[in-house]
């Protein structure tokens, strides 16, 4: 396949046709009035970072390369609650992508769908993320239910609610305080879940890995620590 690839590419130059292998991006914004109490991002392509923002409007950031930078193959909208990312880069040969940042007010309710990726950063309020690629989370107090077929990883997490999900990769998530639910879960894929010394009712379950836990289980506490692994090891660890 990849011999292919180059040879197209190397027919196409020397054909005299436009192939970019390494396209400059091309930057814009815009802010969307907004005062709903829910919000749903959702990119067709390109990875979406997610950060606090003022109140009243969401302000978007984009960066587009090759075919997606030309005329009409980028779009944006907010209607409904929704905020719709777009770019086009259909039968390509040669550099093309998005990305993005969308700053959001506090304490609305996020639901963000990337296909390319998640970064959540500094967020209050509660989140749903999916994504097929990696979804990376940090300094977050808001309740997290986050899902990807890549990995996923969590830093400084105040959040006491956490869910994960990954199909095929890591799991790997560090609280700065103590979480009151945390619920982790690989097909495929180490999970490591470090949380502060406190109680917790602990749960660790590997199908072909090992197990490890640094705390005790405490089976009269109220908060939960619960970790999941088809194929890798699981670990709860103690924050030092």
């Amino acid at each position: 396949m990849r011999r292919i690839a180059a040879f197209v590419v190397t027919a196409l130059v020397a054909t005299g046709c436009g192939v970019e292998l390494d396209a400059e991006e091309v930057r814009s914004s815009r802010s969307f009035p907004f005062a709903g109490a829910a919000l749903t991002i959702r990119s067709s392509l390109g990875g979406v970072r997610v950060l606090p923002g003022a109140g009243g409007r969401v302000e978007v950031e984009r960066w587009v390369r090759g075919k997606a930078a030309g005329d009409g193959n980028a779009t944006w909208s907010l209607r409904d609650g929704t905020l719709r990312l777009g770019a086009n880069c259909t039968m390509v040969v040669g550099d093309c992508g998005a990305r993005y940042h969308v700053k959001v007010p506090a304490g609305v309710r996020l639901s963000v769908d990337a296909p390319d990726g998640v970064i959540l950063k500094g967020l209050t309020q509660d989140v749903d993320a999916s994504s097929r690629e990696r979804i990376q989370v940090s300094g977050t107090t808001g309740r997290l239910r986050l899902r990807s077929e890549g990995s996923i990883t969590g830093d400084a997490l105040k959040s006491r609610d956490v869910r994960c999900r990954t199909s095929d990769g890591a799991i790997d998530v560090t609280f700065a305080d103590p979480p009151a639910a945390v619920d982790l879960d690989s097909r495929d894929g180490r999970v490591t879940a470090t949380v502060p010394r406190a109680a917790y009712r602990i749960s660790v379950r590997s199908k072909t890995g090992t197990e490890r836990t640094e705390l005790k289980n405490d089976a009269g506490s109220g908060s939960t620590i619960t970790a999941r692994s088809s194929t890798g090891d699981v670990r709860v660890l103690v924050a030092r």
